[in-house]
């Protein structure tokens, strides 16, 4: 079993954070001597952890756990990086408290280039302007071959990825939640279409974990601390954008805004942030001036040669449908007599795979 298993368990022992999970990597000489030691409350007694061998949603944990974390992590095609890994962003490196454990699903590789990557934020409840302004931002952006972050949310979030999956380069979605966790259930396409567009999935939740309020302040100094710059599209002045902006300048990020119309109040912290000295960006080139980028004509690390693999249980999906028409649910249910939520998942994959469609009518098979 590879390392990186071991550390996504420990990382998952209630009461073990960042700091207690760099005090035991520190100390041990893997993950896994360390997993042991925890298993067997037996750790080192100056590292000072304290834990119980739970999760947040209460699941013991012991081997049939680890077990079962290496099953779904392979089931849901989900990569585990950690500070050792050569995906992990470097610049994340750099922040406070970054995340000794993050999960990607989708093109890994992306990671390797977020030194050219800005962050586009904004309101989830935001005006038509703003949905206009991220959109055009996110396509020009990553026609210049800029990666561009955002969180996946509604609103300022999804027009940012969905003007980037516009352009040439791939977007990266960091979330509040498991990567196989569909939130919010309303970007279901969305995230389809960044991951077969090469974009990547990103979060330091591992399987199963729903999205909980207090997730989104961690998930945006990953966000912030991972790229060059942070951009506010459009953001009240109590939106949580500014929190964003805040942990951006904090780590020595730049702050980008873009101004909004002074008759209304949905860019009221945008102008705030002008006042405060953040940089004014009304021309997405703009950019590359200001960190002495070339405008690059396509991302290099497009693969448009993909192997499909299909497992057994996904097999057995592809049989039960119907050949030449749609194939509903519940009528996969039946045939199948796999469970509703292993079933959704299965069907995902073979979306993913360009296999299948989705249709209000139920399942249609590619021929």
């Amino acid at each position: 079993m590879k390392d990186e298993i071991y550390a996504s368990a420990l990382q998952h022992v209630v009461g073990l954070g960042n700091a207690s999970l760099g005090n035991l990597f520190t100390y041990y000489e893997s993950a896994k001597e360390a997993w042991h030691h925890v298993l067997h409350h037996n750790v080192e007694p100056s590292l000072g952890c304290k834990y119980e061998l739970f999760d947040e949603i209460r699941r013991p944990i012991n081997e049939s756990f680890l077990l079962q974390l290496e099953e779904d992590l392979e089931r849901y095609h989900i990569e585990v990086i950690t500070w050792e890994s050569p995906y992990y962003p470097k610049s994340l490196l750099e922040i406070y408290n970054s995340p000794r454990v993050l999960y990607g699903r989708g093109n890994i590789e992306v990671l390797q280039h977020t030194d050219r990557s800005l962050a586009m934020v904004g309101a989830r409840k935001c005006s038509t302007y703003g949905v206009q302004v991220a959109r055009h931002f996110g396509r020009a952006l990553s026609n210049l071959g800029i990666i561009v972050v955002s969180g996946g949310a509604m609103g300022i979030d999804r027009a940012s990825h969905e003007g980037a999956l516009q352009g040439q380069t791939p977007t990266i979605a960091v979330m509040g939640c498991g990567l196989n966790v569909t939130y919010p259930r309303t970007n279901r396409n969305l995230f389809l279409e960044i991951l077969e567009k090469d974009g990547l999935l990103l979060s330091e939740y591992g399987p199963h974990m729903q999205a909980k309020s207090h997730h989104f302040p961690s998930r945006n100094r990953i966000i912030s601390g991972m790229t060059r710059g942070t951009i506010v599209v459009e953001a009240k002045a109590s939106s949580g954008s500014l929190i964003t902006a805040d942990m951006a300048i904090n780590e020595g990020r730049d702050v980008f805004t873009i101004p909004g119309n002074v008759l209304t109040h949905t860019c009221d912290g945008n102008h705030w942030l002008i006042q405060q000295g953040a940089t004014v960006l009304t021309d997405p080139e703009q950019v590359l001036r200001e960190y002495g980028w070339q405008k690059v004509a396509k991302y290099s690390n497009m693969d448009s040669n993909k192997v499909n693999i299909v497992n057994e249980e996904e097999q057995s999906v592809l049989k039960a449908m119907n050949p030449g028409g749609n194939t509903t649910i519940e009528e996969l249910v039946h045939t199948t007599q796999l469970s509703l939520s292993n079933l959704h998942t299965l069907l995902l994959q073979l979306e993913l795979k360009q296999m299948i469609t989705h249709t209000p009518q139920g399942y249609v098979l590619h021929t």
